[in-house]
């Protein structure tokens, strides 16, 4: 279920980044669908991602609470 997760987000088609001392990282959020799209809105304000970069969200596993989770996928520089 991971996988078919992480594969609706829109860098998740990308090739491996040639470019040296780059990695990507996933970003998960978990919480009410009301919670995930407001700290979603809050990130594109700050300039971290487009909304649109953020997969639909979808039901937690082994969620109790039926909580829901959107990802993204950014690369970053390594040091």
């Amino acid at each position: 279920m991971a996988e078919e997760f992480i594969s609706r987000t829109s860098d998740s088609n990308s090739p491996p980044s040639s470019v040296p001392n780059r990695e990507s990282v996933k970003i998960l959020l978990i919480g009410s669908r009301q919670g995930i799209n407001s700290i979603i809105r809050w990130l594109y304000r700050l300039g971290f991602a487009e909304v649109a970069a953020w997969s639909k969200p979808q039901v937690a596993p082994n969620s109790e609470d039926r909580e829901m989770m959107s990802i993204t996928v950014k690369q970053v520089t390594l040091d």
